[in-house]
Protein backbone atom coordinates (compact mmCIF):
# COMPACT_ATOMS: atom_id res chain seq x y z
CA UNK A 1 0.00 0.00 0.00
CA UNK A 2 2.80 2.40 0.87
CA UNK A 3 4.44 1.83 -2.47
CA UNK A 4 1.17 2.50 -4.30
CA UNK A 5 0.73 5.70 -2.34
CA UNK A 6 4.23 6.84 -3.27
CA UNK A 7 3.63 6.11 -6.95
CA UNK A 8 0.33 8.00 -6.81
CA UNK A 9 2.02 10.96 -5.13
CA UNK A 10 4.74 11.06 -7.79
CA UNK A 11 2.13 11.10 -10.55
CA UNK A 12 0.29 13.97 -8.86
CA UNK A 13 3.51 15.98 -8.67
CA UNK A 14 4.15 15.39 -12.36
CA UNK A 15 0.68 16.59 -13.36
CA UNK A 16 0.72 19.57 -10.96
CA UNK A 17 4.20 20.90 -11.67
CA UNK A 18 5.98 19.25 -14.58
CA UNK A 19 3.47 19.85 -17.36
CA UNK A 20 2.70 23.48 -16.36
CA UNK A 21 6.45 24.14 -16.23
CA UNK A 22 6.89 22.72 -19.73
CA UNK A 23 3.99 24.84 -21.00
CA UNK A 24 5.46 27.95 -19.41
CA UNK A 25 8.86 27.17 -20.91
CA UNK A 26 7.32 26.79 -24.37
CA UNK A 27 5.45 30.10 -24.08
CA UNK A 28 8.62 31.94 -23.09
CA UNK A 29 10.56 30.26 -25.89
CA UNK A 30 7.91 31.37 -28.39
CA UNK A 31 8.13 34.94 -27.10
CA UNK A 32 11.90 34.90 -27.49
CA UNK A 33 11.54 33.46 -30.98
CA UNK A 34 9.19 36.30 -32.03
CA UNK A 35 11.53 38.84 -30.51
CA UNK A 36 14.43 37.22 -32.36
CA UNK A 37 12.64 37.54 -35.69
CA UNK A 38 12.23 41.31 -35.23
CA UNK A 39 15.91 41.70 -34.37
CA UNK A 40 17.26 39.14 -36.83
CA UNK A 41 18.29 41.54 -39.59
CA UNK A 42 20.38 43.83 -37.36
CA UNK A 43 21.93 40.94 -35.46
CA UNK A 44 22.83 39.12 -38.70
CA UNK A 45 24.61 42.19 -40.02
CA UNK A 46 26.57 42.63 -36.79
CA UNK A 47 27.46 38.95 -36.84
CA UNK A 48 28.84 39.09 -40.36
CA UNK A 49 30.88 42.21 -39.59
CA UNK A 50 32.27 40.63 -36.44
CA UNK A 51 33.19 37.39 -38.21
CA UNK A 52 34.86 39.31 -41.04
CA UNK A 53 36.99 41.30 -38.58
CA UNK A 54 38.08 38.20 -36.67
CA UNK A 55 38.79 36.26 -39.86
CA UNK A 56 40.96 39.10 -41.11
CA UNK A 57 43.03 38.88 -37.92
CA UNK A 58 43.54 35.13 -38.25
CA UNK A 59 44.34 35.49 -41.94
CA UNK A 60 47.04 38.03 -41.05
CA UNK A 61 48.38 35.59 -38.46
CA UNK A 62 48.48 32.77 -41.01
CA UNK A 63 50.16 35.01 -43.56
CA UNK A 64 52.62 36.07 -40.89
CA UNK A 65 53.74 32.49 -40.25
CA UNK A 66 54.29 31.94 -43.95
CA UNK A 67 56.14 35.25 -44.23
CA UNK A 68 58.41 34.16 -41.36
CA UNK A 69 59.53 31.25 -43.51
CA UNK A 70 60.22 33.64 -46.36
CA UNK A 71 62.16 36.00 -44.07
CA UNK A 72 64.29 33.15 -42.76
CA UNK A 73 64.90 31.72 -46.22
CA UNK A 74 65.92 34.77 -48.21
CA UNK A 75 69.22 35.43 -46.32
CA UNK A 76 70.12 31.77 -46.81
CA UNK A 77 69.41 32.07 -50.54
CA UNK A 78 71.82 35.04 -50.70
CA UNK A 79 74.55 32.92 -49.11
CA UNK A 80 73.90 30.00 -51.42
CA UNK A 81 73.99 32.30 -54.46
CA UNK A 82 77.60 32.95 -53.50
CA UNK A 83 78.42 29.42 -54.67
CA UNK A 84 78.53 30.77 -58.22
CA UNK A 85 81.33 33.04 -57.20
CA UNK A 86 83.34 30.11 -55.87
CA UNK A 87 83.08 31.00 -52.18
CA UNK A 88 83.17 28.21 -49.62
CA UNK A 89 79.61 28.22 -48.26
CA UNK A 90 78.52 25.41 -45.84
CA UNK A 91 75.35 24.44 -47.73
CA UNK A 92 74.07 21.80 -45.32
CA UNK A 93 74.62 24.11 -42.36
CA UNK A 94 72.67 26.87 -44.09
CA UNK A 95 69.80 24.53 -44.85
CA UNK A 96 69.81 23.20 -41.28
CA UNK A 97 69.71 26.75 -39.92
CA UNK A 98 66.31 27.19 -41.54
CA UNK A 99 64.85 24.56 -39.19
CA UNK A 100 65.48 26.83 -36.19
CA UNK A 101 62.23 28.65 -36.94
CA UNK A 102 60.29 25.57 -35.65
CA UNK A 103 57.99 26.04 -38.61
CA UNK A 104 60.12 24.18 -41.15
CA UNK A 105 60.55 20.42 -40.87
CA UNK A 106 62.93 20.06 -43.83
CA UNK A 107 64.82 22.19 -46.35
CA UNK A 108 66.55 21.55 -49.63
CA UNK A 109 68.48 23.12 -52.48
CA UNK A 110 68.07 22.04 -56.11
CA UNK A 111 69.78 23.05 -59.33
CA UNK A 112 68.12 24.15 -62.56
CA UNK A 113 67.34 20.51 -63.37
CA UNK A 114 65.49 19.97 -60.06
CA UNK A 115 68.25 17.76 -58.61
CA UNK A 116 69.70 18.50 -55.20
CA UNK A 117 69.74 17.42 -51.57
CA UNK A 118 68.02 18.12 -48.23
CA UNK A 119 69.50 19.48 -45.04
CA UNK A 120 69.91 15.84 -43.95
CA UNK A 121 72.05 15.07 -47.00
CA UNK A 122 69.36 12.94 -48.61
CA UNK A 123 68.98 13.42 -52.38
CA UNK A 124 65.88 15.16 -53.73
CA UNK A 125 64.53 15.48 -57.24
CA UNK A 126 61.66 17.84 -58.11
CA UNK A 127 59.46 18.48 -61.12
CA UNK A 128 60.91 21.72 -62.45
CA UNK A 129 57.85 22.31 -64.61
CA UNK A 130 55.72 22.76 -61.48
CA UNK A 131 58.26 25.16 -59.97
CA UNK A 132 58.69 27.25 -63.11
CA UNK A 133 54.93 27.56 -63.64
CA UNK A 134 54.51 28.91 -60.08
CA UNK A 135 57.55 31.21 -60.29
CA UNK A 136 56.21 34.73 -60.91
CA UNK A 137 59.72 36.18 -61.02
CA UNK A 138 59.09 38.42 -57.98
CA UNK A 139 61.06 36.46 -55.39
CA UNK A 140 59.92 33.84 -52.92
CA UNK A 141 56.68 32.06 -53.75
CA UNK A 142 54.70 29.20 -52.22
CA UNK A 143 53.41 25.93 -53.67
CA UNK A 144 51.43 23.00 -52.34
CA UNK A 145 52.83 19.61 -53.31
CA UNK A 146 53.39 16.08 -52.08
CA UNK A 147 56.61 15.27 -50.23
CA UNK A 148 57.93 11.70 -50.12
CA UNK A 149 59.96 12.71 -47.05
CA UNK A 150 56.70 12.62 -45.00
CA UNK A 151 55.06 9.67 -46.69
CA UNK A 152 53.99 11.47 -49.87
CA UNK A 153 51.66 13.71 -47.82
CA UNK A 154 50.79 17.27 -48.81
CA UNK A 155 53.17 20.02 -47.73
CA UNK A 156 53.47 23.77 -48.22
CA UNK A 157 56.82 24.68 -49.72
CA UNK A 158 58.37 28.15 -49.70
CA UNK A 159 60.57 28.46 -52.80
CA UNK A 160 63.23 31.13 -53.35
CA UNK A 161 64.98 31.32 -56.77
CA UNK A 162 68.79 31.42 -56.84
CA UNK A 163 69.63 33.95 -59.53
CA UNK A 164 73.27 32.96 -60.06
CA UNK A 165 73.12 29.32 -59.10
CA UNK A 166 70.13 28.72 -61.37
CA UNK A 167 68.17 26.63 -58.88
CA UNK A 168 65.95 27.07 -55.83
CA UNK A 169 66.08 26.99 -52.04
CA UNK A 170 63.04 25.19 -50.65
CA UNK A 171 61.63 25.10 -47.11
CA UNK A 172 58.95 22.56 -46.30
CA UNK A 173 56.13 23.42 -43.91
CA UNK A 174 53.52 20.86 -42.79
CA UNK A 175 50.03 22.32 -43.34
CA UNK A 176 48.94 20.58 -40.12
CA UNK A 177 51.14 23.03 -38.19
CA UNK A 178 48.66 25.75 -39.08
CA UNK A 179 46.20 24.09 -36.69
CA UNK A 180 48.87 24.15 -33.98
CA UNK A 181 49.70 27.81 -34.42
CA UNK A 182 46.27 29.08 -35.51
CA UNK A 183 43.88 28.31 -32.67
CA UNK A 184 40.49 29.93 -33.17
CA UNK A 185 39.17 30.52 -29.67
CA UNK A 186 36.71 33.34 -30.39
CA UNK A 187 33.81 30.97 -31.06
CA UNK A 188 32.69 27.46 -30.19
CA UNK A 189 34.75 24.32 -30.73
CA UNK A 190 33.11 23.63 -34.08
CA UNK A 191 34.64 26.65 -35.82
CA UNK A 192 37.06 25.66 -38.57
CA UNK A 193 39.39 27.30 -41.05
CA UNK A 194 40.96 26.40 -44.37
CA UNK A 195 43.43 27.75 -46.91
CA UNK A 196 42.50 27.53 -50.60
CA UNK A 197 43.71 28.88 -53.91
CA UNK A 198 41.76 30.97 -56.44
CA UNK A 199 40.28 27.85 -58.04
CA UNK A 200 38.92 26.62 -54.72
CA UNK A 201 41.53 23.83 -54.31
CA UNK A 202 42.10 23.26 -50.60
CA UNK A 203 45.70 23.78 -49.51
CA UNK A 204 44.74 22.85 -45.94
CA UNK A 205 41.58 22.31 -43.88
CA UNK A 206 41.63 22.20 -40.08
CA UNK A 207 39.08 19.39 -39.79
CA UNK A 208 36.01 19.72 -41.94
CA UNK A 209 37.04 18.91 -45.51
CA UNK A 210 39.56 16.76 -47.32
CA UNK A 211 42.81 18.57 -48.17
CA UNK A 212 42.64 17.12 -51.66
CA UNK A 213 39.14 18.50 -52.32
CA UNK A 214 37.76 21.63 -53.91
CA UNK A 215 35.87 23.96 -51.59
CA UNK A 216 33.54 25.43 -54.22
CA UNK A 217 32.65 22.00 -55.59
CA UNK A 218 31.79 20.89 -52.06
CA UNK A 219 29.53 23.91 -51.56
CA UNK A 220 27.81 23.37 -54.90
CA UNK A 221 27.10 19.76 -53.97
CA UNK A 222 25.55 20.72 -50.62
CA UNK A 223 23.61 23.87 -51.50
CA UNK A 224 20.73 24.55 -53.86
CA UNK A 225 21.54 28.25 -54.19
CA UNK A 226 24.42 27.85 -56.67
CA UNK A 227 24.02 31.46 -57.82
CA UNK A 228 25.34 32.78 -54.51
CA UNK A 229 28.37 30.51 -54.71
CA UNK A 230 28.92 31.53 -58.33
CA UNK A 231 28.79 35.18 -57.32
CA UNK A 232 31.71 34.65 -54.92
CA UNK A 233 33.73 32.80 -57.57
CA UNK A 234 33.18 35.63 -60.04
CA UNK A 235 34.58 38.15 -57.53
CA UNK A 236 37.92 36.32 -57.30
CA UNK A 237 40.56 37.68 -57.05
CA UNK A 238 39.08 39.26 -53.91
CA UNK A 239 40.47 42.50 -52.57
CA UNK A 240 38.70 42.41 -49.20
CA UNK A 241 36.82 40.10 -46.86
CA UNK A 242 33.74 38.51 -48.43
CA UNK A 243 31.02 36.55 -46.63
CA UNK A 244 29.00 33.63 -47.88
CA UNK A 245 26.15 31.97 -45.98
CA UNK A 246 26.12 28.30 -46.95
CA UNK A 247 24.89 25.00 -45.61
CA UNK A 248 27.60 22.54 -44.60
CA UNK A 249 26.27 19.28 -43.21
CA UNK A 250 23.26 20.09 -41.05
CA UNK A 251 24.44 23.54 -40.02
CA UNK A 252 24.17 26.91 -41.66
CA UNK A 253 27.66 28.37 -41.71
CA UNK A 254 29.01 31.87 -42.14
CA UNK A 255 32.03 31.45 -44.43
CA UNK A 256 34.42 34.36 -44.67
CA UNK A 257 37.02 34.58 -47.47
CA UNK A 258 40.05 36.74 -46.72
CA UNK A 259 43.04 37.34 -49.07
CA UNK A 260 46.25 35.92 -47.58
CA UNK A 261 48.70 38.10 -49.54
CA UNK A 262 50.47 34.83 -50.36
CA UNK A 263 50.22 33.76 -54.02
CA UNK A 264 46.51 33.77 -54.89
CA UNK A 265 45.57 31.97 -51.67
CA UNK A 266 42.65 32.76 -49.36
CA UNK A 267 41.95 32.16 -45.71
CA UNK A 268 38.46 30.68 -45.21
CA UNK A 269 36.79 30.58 -41.79
CA UNK A 270 33.45 28.94 -40.99
CA UNK A 271 31.41 29.74 -37.88
CA UNK A 272 28.26 27.90 -36.73
CA UNK A 273 25.04 29.49 -35.55
CA UNK A 274 26.27 29.20 -31.97
CA UNK A 275 28.08 32.49 -32.46
CA UNK A 276 24.84 34.11 -33.66
CA UNK A 277 23.22 32.90 -30.46
CA UNK A 278 26.06 34.49 -28.48
CA UNK A 279 25.39 37.85 -30.14
CA UNK A 280 21.68 37.49 -29.42
CA UNK A 281 22.35 36.87 -25.75
CA UNK A 282 24.46 40.02 -25.55
CA UNK A 283 21.60 42.03 -27.11
CA UNK A 284 18.93 40.48 -24.93
CA UNK A 285 20.44 41.15 -21.53
CA UNK A 286 17.17 41.90 -19.73
CA UNK A 287 15.30 39.05 -21.40
CA UNK A 288 18.20 36.66 -20.83
CA UNK A 289 18.09 37.29 -17.09
CA UNK A 290 14.43 36.30 -17.01
CA UNK A 291 15.04 33.22 -19.20
CA UNK A 292 18.02 32.11 -17.14
CA UNK A 293 16.06 32.39 -13.90
CA UNK A 294 13.15 30.50 -15.37
CA UNK A 295 15.38 27.79 -16.84
CA UNK A 296 17.25 27.59 -13.54
CA UNK A 297 14.02 26.98 -11.67
CA UNK A 298 12.93 24.33 -14.16
CA UNK A 299 16.34 22.67 -14.09
CA UNK A 300 16.26 22.65 -10.29
CA UNK A 301 12.81 21.08 -10.36
CA UNK A 302 13.84 18.46 -12.89
CA UNK A 303 17.00 17.81 -10.88
CA UNK A 304 15.00 17.23 -7.71
CA UNK A 305 12.71 14.82 -9.55
CA UNK A 306 15.72 12.96 -10.93
CA UNK A 307 17.40 12.87 -7.51
CA UNK A 308 14.27 11.51 -5.82
CA UNK A 309 13.92 8.86 -8.51
CA UNK A 310 17.63 8.05 -8.26
CA UNK A 311 17.44 7.69 -4.47
CA UNK A 312 14.43 5.41 -4.73
CA UNK A 313 16.13 3.41 -7.47
CA UNK A 314 19.32 3.07 -5.44
CA UNK A 315 17.38 2.04 -2.37
CA UNK A 316 15.56 -0.60 -4.38
CA UNK A 317 18.84 -1.73 -5.93
CA UNK A 318 20.57 -1.97 -2.52
CA UNK A 319 17.65 -3.93 -1.08
CA UNK A 320 17.74 -6.29 -4.05
CA UNK A 321 21.49 -6.75 -3.68
CA UNK A 322 21.13 -7.40 0.05
CA UNK A 323 18.44 -10.00 -0.60
CA UNK A 324 20.61 -11.62 -3.27
CA UNK A 325 23.58 -11.76 -0.91
CA UNK A 326 21.40 -13.19 1.84
CA UNK A 327 20.03 -15.83 -0.53
CA UNK A 328 23.59 -16.77 -1.57
CA UNK A 329 25.07 -16.87 1.93
CA UNK A 330 25.43 -19.77 4.34
CA UNK A 331 24.13 -18.31 7.62
CA UNK A 332 26.52 -20.24 9.87
CA UNK A 333 29.84 -19.60 8.12
CA UNK A 334 28.90 -16.53 6.03
CA UNK A 335 30.42 -18.29 3.02
CA UNK A 336 28.62 -19.02 -0.24
CA UNK A 337 25.93 -21.66 0.18
CA UNK A 338 25.71 -24.70 -2.05
CA UNK A 339 23.55 -23.10 -4.76
CA UNK A 340 25.67 -19.93 -4.98
CA UNK A 341 28.93 -21.90 -4.95
CA UNK A 342 27.84 -24.11 -7.82
CA UNK A 343 26.49 -21.14 -9.82
CA UNK A 344 29.64 -19.05 -9.46
CA UNK A 345 31.94 -21.93 -10.40
CA UNK A 346 29.82 -22.74 -13.44
CA UNK A 347 29.97 -19.07 -14.50
CA UNK A 348 33.76 -19.00 -14.12
CA UNK A 349 34.17 -22.21 -16.16
CA UNK A 350 31.86 -20.87 -18.86
CA UNK A 351 33.72 -17.57 -19.21
CA UNK A 352 37.31 -18.78 -18.70
CA UNK A 353 37.83 -21.85 -20.86
CA UNK A 354 41.46 -20.90 -21.56
CA UNK A 355 42.48 -20.42 -17.92
CA UNK A 356 43.47 -22.91 -15.22
CA UNK A 357 41.90 -23.32 -11.77
CA UNK A 358 42.08 -25.61 -8.75
CA UNK A 359 38.99 -27.07 -7.11
CA UNK A 360 39.40 -28.36 -3.54
CA UNK A 361 36.70 -30.41 -1.84
CA UNK A 362 37.33 -31.14 1.83
CA UNK A 363 35.58 -32.71 4.80
CA UNK A 364 36.34 -32.25 8.48
CA UNK A 365 37.83 -35.50 9.80
CA UNK A 366 35.65 -37.23 12.39
CA UNK A 367 33.18 -34.36 12.48
CA UNK A 368 30.40 -36.62 13.77
CA UNK A 369 32.63 -37.56 16.70
CA UNK A 370 33.23 -33.85 17.41
CA UNK A 371 29.49 -33.23 17.56
CA UNK A 372 28.90 -36.34 19.71
CA UNK A 373 31.69 -35.73 22.23
CA UNK A 374 31.86 -31.92 22.43
CA UNK A 375 28.36 -30.95 21.37
CA UNK A 376 26.76 -29.34 18.33
CA UNK A 377 27.55 -25.85 19.57
CA UNK A 378 31.25 -26.64 19.42
CA UNK A 379 30.75 -28.25 16.02
CA UNK A 380 29.18 -25.01 14.81
CA UNK A 381 32.14 -23.10 16.22
CA UNK A 382 34.49 -25.35 14.23
CA UNK A 383 32.58 -24.60 11.02
CA UNK A 384 32.47 -20.86 11.71
CA UNK A 385 36.20 -20.77 12.45
CA UNK A 386 36.98 -22.62 9.23
CA UNK A 387 34.82 -20.12 7.32
CA UNK A 388 36.66 -17.15 8.84
CA UNK A 389 40.04 -18.77 8.17
CA UNK A 390 39.21 -19.48 4.54
CA UNK A 391 37.99 -15.91 3.90
CA UNK A 392 41.10 -14.47 5.53
CA UNK A 393 43.51 -16.77 3.67
CA UNK A 394 42.24 -16.58 0.11
CA UNK A 395 41.24 -13.89 -2.38
CA UNK A 396 37.79 -12.34 -2.56
CA UNK A 397 37.70 -13.29 -6.24
CA UNK A 398 38.08 -17.00 -5.40
CA UNK A 399 34.95 -19.06 -4.78
CA UNK A 400 34.62 -20.35 -1.21
CA UNK A 401 31.51 -22.19 -0.13
CA UNK A 402 30.02 -24.58 2.38
CA UNK A 403 28.03 -27.16 0.42
CA UNK A 404 27.10 -29.67 3.15
CA UNK A 405 27.25 -30.28 6.88
CA UNK A 406 31.04 -30.32 7.08
CA UNK A 407 31.87 -30.23 3.38
CA UNK A 408 33.52 -27.20 1.81
CA UNK A 409 34.49 -26.28 -1.76
CA UNK A 410 37.30 -23.89 -2.64
CA UNK A 411 37.98 -22.80 -6.25
CA UNK A 412 41.25 -20.92 -6.80
CA UNK A 413 41.04 -19.02 -10.08
CA UNK A 414 43.63 -18.17 -12.72
CA UNK A 415 46.44 -20.57 -11.79
CA UNK A 416 48.99 -19.65 -14.44
CA UNK A 417 51.61 -22.44 -14.20
CA UNK A 418 52.62 -25.60 -12.37
CA UNK A 419 54.76 -23.77 -9.80
CA UNK A 420 51.77 -21.73 -8.64
CA UNK A 421 49.59 -24.87 -8.68
CA UNK A 422 52.08 -26.58 -6.36
CA UNK A 423 52.36 -23.52 -4.10
CA UNK A 424 48.58 -23.02 -3.75
CA UNK A 425 47.85 -26.71 -3.11
CA UNK A 426 50.53 -26.70 -0.42
CA UNK A 427 48.96 -23.61 1.14
CA UNK A 428 45.57 -25.32 1.28
CA UNK A 429 47.09 -28.44 2.84
CA UNK A 430 49.03 -26.35 5.41
CA UNK A 431 45.77 -24.70 6.44
CA UNK A 432 44.97 -27.72 8.64
CA UNK A 433 48.52 -28.53 9.81
CA UNK A 434 48.01 -26.94 13.19
CA UNK A 435 44.37 -25.87 13.10
CA UNK A 436 42.91 -25.54 16.60
CA UNK A 437 39.49 -24.39 17.74
CA UNK A 438 38.27 -23.39 21.18
CA UNK A 439 38.81 -20.38 23.38
CA UNK A 440 40.01 -22.21 26.50
CA UNK A 441 40.55 -25.84 25.58
CA UNK A 442 42.17 -25.92 22.14
CA UNK A 443 40.92 -28.78 20.00
CA UNK A 444 42.94 -29.79 16.97
CA UNK A 445 40.87 -30.10 13.80
CA UNK A 446 42.06 -31.87 10.66
CA UNK A 447 40.56 -32.29 7.22
CA UNK A 448 40.81 -34.60 4.23
CA UNK A 449 41.19 -32.69 0.98
CA UNK A 450 40.66 -33.68 -2.62
CA UNK A 451 41.91 -31.58 -5.50
CA UNK A 452 41.12 -31.53 -9.23
CA UNK A 453 42.62 -29.25 -11.90
CA UNK A 454 40.46 -27.38 -14.41
CA UNK A 455 40.49 -28.02 -17.36
CA UNK A 456 43.09 -30.78 -17.18
CA UNK A 457 40.95 -33.16 -15.11
CA UNK A 458 37.56 -31.92 -16.31
CA UNK A 459 36.16 -29.00 -18.28
CA UNK A 460 32.73 -28.69 -16.65
CA UNK A 461 31.46 -28.32 -13.12
CA UNK A 462 29.87 -31.74 -12.67
CA UNK A 463 32.90 -33.71 -13.85
CA UNK A 464 35.31 -31.42 -12.02
CA UNK A 465 33.41 -31.90 -8.77
CA UNK A 466 33.37 -35.68 -9.26
CA UNK A 467 37.13 -35.67 -9.87
CA UNK A 468 37.80 -33.64 -6.71
CA UNK A 469 35.41 -35.87 -4.75
CA UNK A 470 37.28 -38.98 -5.92
CA UNK A 471 40.53 -37.35 -4.83
CA UNK A 472 38.91 -36.64 -1.44
CA UNK A 473 37.98 -40.32 -1.15
CA UNK A 474 41.62 -41.18 -1.99
CA UNK A 475 42.84 -38.88 0.83
CA UNK A 476 40.52 -40.60 3.31
CA UNK A 477 41.74 -44.03 2.18
CA UNK A 478 45.32 -42.97 2.84
CA UNK A 479 44.48 -42.20 6.46
CA UNK A 480 42.84 -38.74 6.39
CA UNK A 481 44.45 -35.42 7.37
CA UNK A 482 46.05 -34.96 3.95
CA UNK A 483 45.54 -33.71 0.43
CA UNK A 484 45.22 -35.96 -2.61
CA UNK A 485 45.12 -35.05 -6.28
CA UNK A 486 42.82 -36.68 -8.78
CA UNK A 487 45.81 -37.91 -10.80
CA UNK A 488 48.41 -38.48 -8.06
CA UNK A 489 50.22 -35.24 -8.86
CA UNK A 490 51.31 -35.03 -5.21
CA UNK A 491 53.83 -37.81 -5.78
CA UNK A 492 55.00 -36.10 -8.96
CA UNK A 493 55.64 -32.88 -7.03
CA UNK A 494 57.59 -34.85 -4.42
CA UNK A 495 59.78 -36.40 -7.10
CA UNK A 496 60.46 -32.98 -8.58
CA UNK A 497 61.50 -31.68 -5.16
CA UNK A 498 63.83 -34.64 -4.63
CA UNK A 499 65.44 -34.00 -8.02
CA UNK A 500 65.78 -30.35 -7.14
Amino acid sequence: MKKKKKDSGTKNILFQWLFPAIAFFLVVSFMLYRYGITQNQNISQKTENSIAAVAKGYAAKTSGYLQRIKSAQEPVSVLLDALEAGQDVPVKECLTALLSTNLIYSSAVVDKNGTGFRNTGEPVELDMKNLKESDSGSGTFYICMRDEFIGDAYTIAAVTPLSHYGGYVISYFKPELLKKYITISDYDGRTWFAVMDAEGKLIYSSSLLSTEGNFFEYLEANNKDEKTIKAIQDKIPLTKETNLVAKIGKDEIYCTFTPLEVNDWYFVMGVTNSYVDTIKNSEWRATRSMVVNMIGALVLFFTLVVIVNAINGKRYHDQSRALERKADTDLLTELNNKIATERKIREYIRDNQDSQALMFVFDIDNFKKINDTRGHAFGDEVLRTIGMRLKAEFRMSDVIGRVGGDEFILLLKNIKDESILKKESGRVEDLFRDFKVGQYSKYKVTASIGCAVFPRDADNFDDLYKAADRALYKAKQRGKNQLAFYKDEKEDFKQEEDKG
